[in-house]
């Protein structure tokens, strides 16, 4: 060794440890047990370049990362299985043995076998499944950096225990459901982030603004959208799930930085009454792993005190019905690098590390139960078919002739779910309900996912007053709107369904001499009402019913058709009907060519009931203090159902904007803070000019306080006297007279603009809030009244079931030449509830037709 190598040498020596100390303490950090990595797998801090806890990760980083490991490493695979609305990639990492990655498509036929009640239960050789799903709330930042530290330990560890596990383990990763929230709060974080870091609450890094990261690009909170599948984001999720059918499956969340952490069990009272108690009792099994595993690190947690576990709508539950141990965890949250909090500095890496560490002992829980979490599921589809053949449904029936494009989207949401259906042989006539052939499914009740079908069909089970974490309804059918039905005896079943037919949208009879009507039942109508008016043409729709020669024969149009003159466009006729033909196929739906404007019954086309439809322009206020899931469902409308731009404005700027350019505003639930008199007093000139004020739960009763709208709150009863509570049972007490989500009954007048399409009077509508009001004078104006005694799903006190009964959902207030429309909750809640979505598109469409009518020669 020459004497100039031999003087370099102690400084070379120097920087490869000062090079590999940093990494060495990350991971004795996080992994504290000695552990022996990989060096040809890079640790997350290896790749990224800065100490994970001390920075949030952008999800393109997040994605280089596991694109990393699984050029390095023969035990992960990543793949693209979708993209989020804002086109980020949808992740799924699937990491395990080599030898198991090979037979892939062996695992693959175990796993469907594992969930098939004829089938027996795998043999010793098959690996069990952990799916540990990350980030589905945005904000909760710790659970995506903790999916990096988890994949690498399994990715780069040595250890015998590890190989084994990968041996008889997939652990399925989705290290980001929500890439649009996680990198909106990154960007803040990072955004604000001082160094060193500020731990004040106050400090700007710690509050996020507006809508936050916690939701999606629309707004959604995607942790209640495993059973609806409202968003695009859902769907290739829930597709992989069976594909994979964990055995246990673990959601990673946040709560407050004042707790601590929360691992399931959860209460009794709050376990389905759908589901075995077996499946609960494997909680128990998996909490002794978390528990191990937190006190190695002297975390402080608690577990069976909150938090639902009996709807199948969240990430810990959705597994609970196909046989899973389903889990959720909450880490207290930095909401940053450093917090204060009552347990002293919350610092983000140890928020990251408690979420590493339950993920590790999950997969260690699966291996150890490997053989017990089999005989659950095994015996989780089994004893469904026993439940099944003892409900008194036999099959439920499902469509409507006049709305193929919810019958479909319905149809959609099974065949995803992977519940079985067949189509109707023959018609058939259920509760007073006619269901045809050819238009119409049936959904036998005797089949393994017998459990997720009653879900969607059934209203809850009965549950008990008791604190719940969210509402206590769920169930999808009567949200749709659709024509449905439970029958006690077997219905005439055709073939199987497997996949949703292709939409048939376009022109009935060619040409048009004088007019193209279509349906307003479909609710195709809408996007196809969208597409023309953004083409500039010229559009009405009828206000009274008529029957019209078509070249199908008689067809009757009802309250609401679609009516497109020919005379009177700026188009000629041909390039009319091609507009009509294109926006009809992208609708899906058919539009009939009429010769002649005079109708075989009812009103004629040139009736003053025939009235143009003015092209809405629409604003949505938007900002801080707004219910940003509730405005986003008004906002995923105009997008997809209706196909028409909205203008987004903040709060405040309701006091300088120019307002006359508006045909409608919407406010939603939330609290108007930012608003000051010089906007109130500007809502109200608009609306005296013509405007149309459409408003719901908190955003109502900031309008009627307000004196925007004359309306009356039905309030609760008040007692004089002072009543002695134990201070112990406070949180139970608030919780019994909270309205917790509910499905109730309603009247709905459908000759009304804002009714137009619905077919029955028989309406179900969402009651999420505690807002409640009375009936409004002027009785054609009161649209929709909940019953005086109204069928109720899920829970809901003696008081608030008395204070609603007979009270008003939806009304219109007229106010000088405009009118404030009135919804005692979100019509278009969380984006499924198409029901009332209608009454909300009817209102944006009808906004200057909504006050009773002059009579002719007023």
């Amino acid at each position: 060794m020459s004497f100039r190598i031999s003087r370099l040498l102690p400084v070379l020596l120097l920087a490869l440890i000062a090079n590999l100390s940093p990494a060495h303490a990350q991971n004795s950090y996080y992994f504290p047990t000695a552990q022996q990595f990989d060096a040809k797998v890079p640790s997350p801090q290896q790749f990224l370049g800065y100490d994970i806890g001390s920075h949030y990760t952008r999800h393109d980083q997040l994605v280089a990362y596991f694109n990393e490991l699984a050029r390095l490493s023969d035990r992960v695979k990543v793949e693209v299985i979708g993209q989020s609305y804002e086109r980020r990639p949808l992740l799924l990492v699937t990491i395990s043995s080599a030898r198991n990655h090979a037979r892939g498509a062996q695992i693959a036929a175990q796993r469907q076998a594992l969930v098939d009640p004829a089938q027996p239960a795998p043999g010793d050789d098959a690996p069990a499944v952990v799916w540990l799903g990350y980030s589905v709330h945005g904000n909760e930042t710790s659970s995506g950096e903790a999916a990096m530290l988890t994949a690498y330990y399994l990715a780069a560890n040595q250890d015998a225990e590890t190989i084994r596990w990968l041996d008889e383990s997939v652990v399925v990763i989705d290290p980001a459901q929500n890439p649009d929230g996680r990198d909106r709060a990154a960007s803040w974080h990072n955004g604000w982030g001082s160094r060193p870091p500020s731990a004040d609450p106050a400090d700007k890094e710690h509050v996020e603004p507006f809508p936050s990261g916690r939701v999606n690009h629309y707004f959604t909170d995607l942790n209640r959208d495993w059973l609806a599948l409202a968003q695009a984001d859902s769907w290739p999720k829930v597709a992989q799930f069976h594909r994979w059918y964990p055995n246990i499956q673990i959601d990673f969340h946040e709560m407050g930085k004042d707790s601590t952490y929360y691992f399931e069990p959860s209460p009794k009272s709050m376990e389905s009454p759908l589901l075995p108690k077996s499946s609960y009792a494997a909680n128990q099994w998996l909490a002794r792993f978390h528990a191990q595993a937190l006190d190695a690190l002297g975390s402080l947690y608690y577990t069976g005190e909150n938090f639902d576990n009996f709807s199948p709508i969240y990430g810990s539950t959705y597994p609970d019905f196909h046989g899973a141990v389903g889990v959720t965890v909450e880490q207290a949250s930095s909401r940053g690098l450093v917090q204060e909090s009552v347990n002293g500095p919350l610092h983000f890496n140890f928020t990251i590390r408690n979420q590493v560490a339950t993920g590790l002992a999950s997969v260690q829980g699966a291996v150890e139960d490997r053989t017990r979490l089999f005989a659950l599921q095994k015996e989780f589809f089994r004893s469904a078919l026993k439940q099944a053949a003892a409900y008194p449904v036999h099959d439920w029936v499902f469509g409507d002739v006049a709305d193929a494009t919810l019958t479909h989207r319905l149809l959609a949401v099974l065949l995803q779910h992977r519940i079985e259906v067949h189509a109707l042989a023959r018609d058939v006539e259920v509760d007073g309900k006619r269901f045809q052939a050819g238009s119409a499914y049936v959904v036998p009740a005797r089949q393994p996912q017998f459990r997720l079908a009653h879900s969607i069909f059934e209203f809850t089970p009965p549950v008990k007053g008791d604190v719940f974490y969210s509402g206590t309804s769920y169930a999808v059918a009567p949200a749709y709107g659709l024509r449905y039905a439970g029958s006690r005896g077997a219905l005439p079943s055709g073939a199987q369904v497997d996949t949703v037919p292709t939409a048939q949208g376009g022109i009935n009879g060619g040409r048009a001499g004088f007019a193209y009507v279509a349906d307003a039942r479909d609710f195709g109508s809408y996007r196809l009402l969208g597409g023309l008016l953004r083409d500039g043409v010229r559009v009405r729709t009828a206000h009274q019913p008529f029957t019209a020669a078509t070249a199908a024969g008689e067809v009757s149009f009802g309250h609401g058709a679609v009516v497109i003159p020919v005379v009177g466009q700026t188009l000629d006729a041909d390039a009319l009907q091609a507009k009509v033909l294109a926006r009809a196929q992208e609708a899906g739906v058919t539009v009939h060519a009429l010769a002649s404007g005079r109708a075989a019954s009812g009103i004629d086309l040139g009736s003053d009931n025939v009235r143009v439809l003015r092209a809405p322009t629409i604003a949505l206020v938007m900002g801080e203090g707004v219910s940003a899931t509730e405005i986003g469902s008004a906002w995923f409308a105009l997008d997809t159902s209706l196909g028409l731009p909205s203008t987004k404005l903040d709060p405040a700027q309701l006091a300088t904007a120019d307002l006359s350019r508006y045909t409608s505003i919407v406010l939603s639930g939330g609290t108007y803070g930012t608003v000051n008199d010089a906007g109130v007093a500007a809502l109200k000139r608009w609306i005296a000019a013509g405007g149309s004020l459409v408003v719901y739960g908190g955003g109502a009763r900031w309008a009627i306080d307000k004196g925007l709208a004359e309306a009356k709150l039905r309030e609760g009863d008040k007692k004089d006297d002072a009543e002695r509570l134990d201070f112990g049972t406070v949180r139970d007490v608030f919780a019994l007279g909270r309205v917790s989500g509910n499905i109730l009954s309603a009247d709905i007048d459908p000759t009304h603009p804002l009714g137009f399409g619905v077919q029955q009077r028989r309406i179900w509508v969402n009651k999420e809030g505690g807002l409640v009001f009375e009936p409004v004078k002027n009785a054609f104006l009161n649209v929709v009244t909940i019953d005086r005694e109204p069928v109720v799903n899920g829970y809901l006190s003696d008081a608030n079931r008395a204070r609603v009964a007979g009270s008003s959902y939806l009304q219109v207030v007229p106010t000088g030449n405009g009118n404030v429309v009135l919804f005692a909750d979100d019509p278009a809640h969380r984006k499924y509830w198409h029901g009332t979505e209608r009454l909300l598109l009817n209102a944006l469409l009808q906004s200057n037709h909504l006050s009773t009518p002059r009579q002719r020669g007023e």
